[in-house]
């Protein structure tokens, strides 16, 4: 009778480790080659019963890792917390040549020590419901969590991730006026791109970082500020703004990228602040209402068609020196001719006679002529 109360008694304490592993931790293991092994000696599961798994390690291989959890077709909840990163990768848990995410990924918990999670990372995870996102993260790459559970659940509005305003979701009401939280540290690439009822936004001088296509087609937004805090615009970030007017750029910015302003046809004036170094590829292609612009004595480097298009431009002002092979770039297509930023004989001009406003009554055009005054 003794014995069996001993049994008795060791039955409910292997049943309690049993549940407290399945229900409570889960399974620890240290890198993708212990994971594939672990998950195809597992029977069959459901999302609704994912198995449990830590992974505690430096050094994670996350396309192995992904690869692991599809290839064995078992659903998983994994928690990272254990592991000192600091940035998911791009393409973490996508894969490029199937253009399918991890599908049977159900959960995952990001460790505090992470600030970047970077562009597509957890696309197409059509099953990944729960993530646990710290507050560390400041930054995150366009499309990281396209066609997500987890996103596609979110509520109908501006979503963050951490401290990062990452994207609007569902359909803007007419006339929006968006006022970003205090703390936001970046605007994610393509947060609000096509929100073509975004009036105006006010951006908080805790945002540091806005990224590419941002807010691209933006159509009925007239004029944005962007505060001293902005370190850097992405690549076409307000293309396509047909309704921009104005727009101050903050003097901490010291690029303005391809495409950024591109198309922002009613843009009449814009003033490049001196901690700008350079201007990138058809940075303000298309900008048919631009009169004039001053080109800092900060800017070197003037990239190509960066103010092709400009119908109105017709005046522009040099107040430093730029050297010839940074006025201009070669593009893809051409190896025997560098092309100009500027319609016209503008660069020549510019090139023979210095700094100082430099007019013309043609503007827009190859052929027009541009006289220092």
């Amino acid at each position: 009778m003794k014995n069996k109360g001993k049994l008795l008694g060791l039955v409910f304490v292997i049943a309690a480790i049993v549940f407290c592993f399945s229900a409570c931790g889960g399974k620890t293991l240290n890198n993708a080659e212990e994971l594939e092994a672990y998950l195809n000696s597992q029977p069959v599961n459901s999302p609704n019963k994912p198995i449990k798994i830590i992974i505690n390690a430096k050094d994670l291989v996350f396309p192995k890792i992904s690869a692991a959890i599809m290839s064995s077709g078992k659903y998983v909840s994994l928690n990272l917390s254990g592991s000192p990163i600091t940035t998911i990768p791009s393409e973490s848990f996508y894969d490029r040549k199937t253009e399918k995410g991890c599908e049977t990924l159900v959960s995952i918990t990001i460790p505090d020590s992470v600030t970047v999670i970077d562009s597509i990372a957890f696309a197409g995870c059509t099953r990944l419901k729960s993530i646990t996102i710290p507050s560390s993260v400041t930054s995150v790459g366009g499309s990281a969590f396209m066609d997500t559970a987890w996103f596609n659940n979110q509520p109908d509005g501006l979503v963050y991730v951490g401290k990062v305003a990452y994207q609007y979701k569902g359909t803007m009401p007419a006339n929006t006026n968006i006022i970003l939280l205090d703390g936001t540290k970046e605007i994610a690439g393509s947060a609000f791109g096509g929100c073509s009822n975004l009036t105006g936004i006010t951006i908080p001088d805790s945002v540091t970082s806005i990224g590419f296509f941002t807010f691209v087609d933006c159509t009925s937004l007239t004029s944005i500020t962007i505060p001293n805090s902005v370190t850097s615009i992405g690549d076409w970030a307000f293309k396509g703004c047909t309704g921009l007017t104005s727009i101050t750029i903050g003097s901490s910015v010291t690029s303005i990228k391809k495409g950024a302003f591109q198309g922002c046809t009613s843009l009449t004036s814009v003033t490049i602040p001196d901690s700008v170094t350079s201007i990138g590829i058809q940075a303000f292609y298309g900008c048919t209402g631009l009169t004039s612009i001053t080109i800092p004595n900060s800017v070197t480097s003037i990239e190509y068609h960066s103010f092709h298009g400009c119908t109105s431009l017709t005046s522009v002002t040099f107040q430093g020196t730029i050297a010839k092979d940074k006025l201009g770039s070669f593009p893809p297509w051409v190896t025997n001719e560098i092309l100009f930023p500027f319609e016209g004989d503008l660069a020549k001009k510019y090139l023979a006679g210095g700094p100082g406003t430099y007019t013309t009554t043609w503007p827009g055009v190859k052929n027009s002529v541009w006289t220092k005054q």
